[in-house]
């Protein structure tokens, strides 16, 4: 309550703060990373040594794979209803094709851009945006880079302990 001129006025917060739960935590974070883990370590065990070239990467695939499963993960990852799952696949997609396209670039650049900038995004929507709720559009961004940061992860862990 605000008080003017001796009298009080109700001041409605336009946005609600809450708490993020372990399965908020779990839908937003652990599933797409283990996700991103599980798909970029098949593809690098799998995928990679039967290629003539190294494209697509197992980032790439990852996020090729999420892309195609986009409906059924819009129906397991968030709380809308399933005809929105194309705003959510749009969600996925955009990130995806940067993603991809930055991986074409030659040395050093595919890493720093989508594996430590991406990472350090990640992280501050990790540590933000659990407050708000999101629409199937920007959980898709969420989750991508989720996918993205644990395709990574997974890929490196599997070339340097099966390659």
């Amino acid at each position: 309550m605000a008080t003017a001129n001796g009298s009080e006025i109700p001041v409605e917060s336009p946005l609600e703060l809450r708490n993020a739960d372990w399965g908020e935590t779990w839908t937003n974070i652990g599933a797409p990373t283990l996700f991103g883990v599980t798909v970029g370590s098949l593809w690098q065990w799998q995928i990679v040594p039967r290629l003539s070239t190294f494209w697509p990467n197992p980032i790439q695939g990852s996020l090729l794979v999420m892309l195609l499963l986009s409906p059924l993960l819009h129906h397991l990852l968030t709380s809308h209803e399933f005809s929105r799952w194309k705003e959510y696949a749009l969600g996925v997609l955009l990130p995806s094709l940067y993603i991809s396209a930055v991986w074409f670039i030659p040395g050093q650049t595919g890493l720093f851009c989508v594996g430590y900038l991406a990472t350090i995004v990640w992280v501050w929507m990790c540590t933000s945006w659990w407050r708000f709720e999101l629409p199937p559009f920007r959980s898709a961004i969420w989750h991508t880079l989720g996918v993205n940061i644990g395709a990574l992860g997974g890929s490196i862990l599997t070339f340097n302990l099966m390659m």
